[in-house]
């Protein structure tokens, strides 16, 4: 078993400035590789449901993009593409209907159903409608889902929306098998069937998800692997110690503790991209009871004096944050928008000044007997661990005083969504187009909106630019949006992650974009090793 494997003695490796590493960028091994044989990743965590209408992490993409297929994808440079459409989709005049065309060159799902526009429609339809989807708010301005004819769909919306193909691009656009929704309905994630180079086979619980190549999948000829396996192993020594070891052979997300070692040492090979992440302290300021209840002050102090959001965020020193607990090899971030964005601004991408004279003046104002008192969810792994000492120390000189409360991710998540939290320490995987980072999070009824904040003012500018058609206007949307979020302080944004995930040089093809998946369909290990 890969979790519990015994450390390997590393390698001398030259020291190597981080700097160096950060700037080399690599998003592929590229070498001839074997057909057959098997892939173990390592995940940083156990993924939710296997129901690409209900997930919501990270490492639950990583396990789709090997078995669901969606409408779209994204290129290296972040261009959408199509996938199970044929081509781009034409949008009326009015930018009320969007017509989309898919592949017609005999596409089955991996139980041997044919794919049709019924289909789309059925998953679409899911998408939108099922009680607790996490898609809903992302597809809340497709009125309805029309079939055309076999190889074409109609979307109906209640507003012109840009972003729509970039959803589609996503869990939004992944297709499920209609039989086995039939079979499985709520129940999905049990046995889940879309189009994909690989098919499900079993999960067992904190273990392994165990996939194999499909014989159904419409290029099975050009897939090299056998099986993929992923392996959840929060810990990032011994995930890394089980790569070294050849327990894994791929791992995601390399510890900034080990990054410059492991961009160095024989016999692994590091992939860097930069990210569309983010990372932030999202404030319980709405959510008492849950995300399906209505908006509810939780009456915390940080719930109830906004000037205490303010006065927290001016005691972070983003730059020392970045230097002392990841080693310089993130960035610091105050915005939902990543700076490889094409709505990046000069507005989008500013920082509040570390201030902590204001921040005193601040809590004073506020008229509340000090020390201030805050509780602050935070996943327990050690570097997030680090990350809360540090925002501690910070927090402390201003007279806050931040208790840590050390939770497991998936309990992170279901806490989250319940309103069980003071702050919570999140982040988000990112999007190419900005309304994917913003809209969710920051709207009433917001599907990850997990702090319930919202106002009037947001919600409209939020809209108006989702709905703006023209680049340029949209940007300067975007450019007063940003700041405004950023002052109500719903979330206190932190930093921005590197991606540096890593695998051993006896494999291959393994790809990484700015989106953070680990692309293993033409993957392998190299042949002749």
């Amino acid at each position: 078993m890969a979790v519990g494997a015994a450390l390997v003695a590393v390698g001398c490796a030259p020291l190597v400035d981080p700097q160096d590493v950060v700037s080399t960028e690599r998003s592929v091994v590229d070498a001839p590789v074997e057909d057959g044989g098997e892939l173990v990743i390592g995940l940083e965590d156990e993924p939710d449901a296997l129901d690409p209408t209900l997930a919501t992490t990270l490492v639950g993409r990583n396990v789709f993009i090997s078995m669901c297929e969606k409408l779209y994808d994204v290129d290296a440079d972040l261009e959408l593409v199509p996938e199970l459409a044929a081509d781009a989709p034409e949008i009326s005049d009015d930018g009320l209907r969007v017509t989309i065309p898919l592949r017609e060159d005999d596409i089955q799902f991996n139980d041997g159903t044919p794919f049709t526009a019924e289909a789309v429609k059925q998953s679409l339809d899911r998408h939108r409608e099922l009680p607790g989807s996490m898609r809903a708010t992302e597809l809340s301005a497709v009125e309805s889902v029309e079939v055309v004819d076999d190889h074409t769909i109609e979307l109906d919306l209640s507003r012109p929306y840009p972003p729509l193909q970039s959803i589609l691009a996503d869990r939004a656009g992944m297709i499920l098998s209609p039989t086995a929704l039939d079979e499985l309905g709520e129940d999905f994630a049990q046995d889940p069937v879309c189009v994909g180079p690989f098919q499900y086979v079993e999960r067992v619980a904190q273990d392994r998800i165990v996939l194999e190549r499909s014989e159904d999948y419409y290029a099975s000829d050009e897939v090299p692997l056998e099986r993929v396996v992923y392996r959840p192993i929060p810990d990032d020594v011994t995930r890394l110690a089980n790569l070294r070891s050849g327990q894994l052979d791929v791992v995601q997300n390399v510890s900034p503790d080990d990054v410059t070692t492991v961009s160095a040492e024989d016999g692994l090979e590091l992939l860097n991209q930069p990210s569309l992440q983010y990372m932030g302290i999202t404030v319980n300021v709405l959510n008492a009871d849950g995300l399906d209840e209505e908006p509810r002050s939780p009456e915390t102090v940080m719930a109830e004096h906004p000037e205490l959001r303010e006065a927290l965020s001016l005691t972070l020193d983003r730059d020392a944050i970045n230097d002392v607990v990841f080693s310089g090899l993130y960035q610091p971030a105050c915005g939902p928008i990543p700076p490889i964005s094409a709505y990046a601004t000069e507005e989008t991408q500013a920082c509040p000044e570390h201030d902590l004279d204001r921040a005193r003046e601040l809590v004073a104002e506020s008229g509340l007997p000090t020390p201030i008192r805050i509780e602050m969810m935070i996943p327990n792994d050690p570097i997030s661990m680090r990350l809360g000492q540090v925002l501690q120390a910070m927090a402390a000189e201003a007279d806050f005083d931040l208790r840590l409360q050390p939770t497991e991710f998936a309990t992170g998540v279901a806490e989250g969504r319940a309103g069980n939290f003071d702050t919570y320490i999140q982040g988000w995987s990112g999007r190419p187009d900005p309304d994917g980072n913003i809209g969710q999070f920051h709207v009433r009824g917001g599907s990850n909106n997990y702090g319930g904040n919202f106002t009037e003012e947001t919600d409209e500018l939020i809209q108006a630019a989702a709905e703006e058609t023209d680049e340029e206007r949209r940007r300067e949307l975007y450019s007063e949006l940003v700041p405004t979020l950023r002052d109500g302080n719903s979330i206190i944004y932190l930093y921005r992650n590197q991606i540096y995930h890593a695998h051993r040089d006896d494999t291959a093809g393994v790809v990484t974009y700015p989106d953070g998946l680990i692309r293993v369909v033409n993957a392998g290990h190299v042949a002749g090793e």
